[in-house]
């Protein structure tokens, strides 16, 4: 049997132990114990072989068998790595492949290419034999490895998501969109992504105040968006009646919203708020921006036959929700919406229409990164991240 001449250090070849070791490279049991009876093979009766002897015997097995993945540290006979620790500032924590990956997913990446690239960096950190690594430089590793593998804008919008969870401003995300264009659906799928403890609906909002203010009092309130301007007196109207009572409503319901937003501010709790009623002339958000990261956009729906189905879809789930009752006004939906568009783009704010469900959460996502980055105190944090990391941010 031969043995491995590492430094001081000798050691007989075994063959489970190079078995084992390309198992966790992820190849198969019997290509493995195959490899192994080769290297014993080729060893036949030498009695001792060099570290680099016997790595290079390996790695050219591999090739041969066209496994090179399996390459990079084949120092099989040292104790492997069997559990990694990350560092932070409030304790430390065992590292996970998982959460990992699901960090990434913010960058738009694709679910299978999220996972791959977190199972490339635990193998890097692997194979350089590291068992603690500070959350700062893995952090530096994520973010090449994005780089390195998908392209450089992956890596930054990591890194803006990185900078607002050590920053200790709360994230408010507003969605606004007519309705049946997805808004609730978006608004939970996009707090589960980013970790947002907290989802309101201004329908919701608009329940609650319908409870305090009666119908003589505020009229337009006690009405859907798409009628309300049937609760205004007809002669006092000289604009379009569905745009002036849709209008009406909002001014009301914001006045609601802008004390749930202060509330979420007051206690540092992020929050998704969405809703028709968002209209970026009734709410007053630049007062946050020193206590707060706030980001608003729109979302719309231009096909009518997608409308039908999506109301379809709800009257299945929520009966009290007729289909028809939605079809019936889509006419004045339409206006609203087109009314909510203008404002957005008139305050130069993101607006994003006709993309798939399937894809909005994503696309949403990365426009929520690209407005963080274009605030001073993550543009700030970035810049700091490069010089520590040697990255260099956009």
């Amino acid at each position: 049997m031969a043995t491995i001449i590492d430094g001081e250090t000798r050691i007989p070849f075994m063959r489970g132990m190079l078995v084992h070791h390309l198992i966790q490279r992820e190849v198969s049991y019997d290509e493995a114990r195959d490899i192994a009876n080769t290297v014993r093979e080729e060893l036949g009766k030498q009695s001792e072989v060099s570290k680099k002897e016997m790595v290079r015997l390996v790695e050219r097995i591999l090739k041969d068998r066209s496994l090179e993945q399996a390459s990079g540290d084949l120092i099989f006979w040292q104790r492997q790595v069997t559990r990694i620790i990350v560092e932070r500032e409030d304790g430390t924590y065992p590292f996970s492949k998982g959460l990992l990956a699901r960090s990434f997913e913010v960058t738009g990446l694709a679910p299978e290419d999220t996972y791959d690239t977190a199972s490339a960096i635990e193998g890097e950190i692997v194979g350089k034999r590291i068992e603690e690594v500070s959350h700062r430089d893995l952090e530096r590793i994520a973010a090449k490895f994005l780089s390195e593998r998908h392209g450089e804008e992956y890596a930054e919008r990591y890194l803006v998501w990185r900078a607002l969870k050590d920053s200790d401003k709360p994230l408010v995300v507003l969605i606004c969109g007519p309705s049946g264009a997805g808004k609730t659906t978006l608004a939970i799928a996009l707090a589960n992504l980013l970790d947002i403890p907290r989802v309101v609906s201004t329908d919701d909002i608009r329940q609650m105040m319908r409870l305090t203010l009666t119908e003589e009092l505020m009229p337009t309130l006690h009405a859907s968006t798409y009628n309300a301007w049937r609760k205004i007196d007809g002669s006092s109207i000289s604009d379009e009646p569905v745009i002036v009572g849709y209008r009406e409503q909002a001014r009301t319901i914001c006045v609601g919203i802008d004390a749930i937003i202060g509330r979420c501010i007051q206690e540092n709790t992020s929050v998704v708020v969405d809703g028709v009623h968002l209209l970026p002339d009734f709410l007053n958000l630049s007062r946050y921006a020193d206590s707060a990261f706030v980001v608003s956009l729109c979302i719309g729906l231009t096909d009518r036959k997608e409308y039908e189905k999506r109301f379809t879809r709800r009257a299945l789930k929520e009966p009290s929700r007729p289909m028809h009752r939605y079809v019936s006004y889509l006419k004045e939906i339409f206006k609203i919406q087109d009314h909510i568009i203008d404002c957005y783009r008139s305050a130069e704010l993101p607006v994003i229409v006709n993309v798939p469900m399937d894809g909005i959460v994503a696309t949403a996502a990365m426009v929520v990164g690209e407005e963080l980055a274009d605030s001073a105190y993550i543009r700030k944090a970035l810049e700091t991240m490069g010089k520590k990391k040697g990255f260099k941010s956009g």
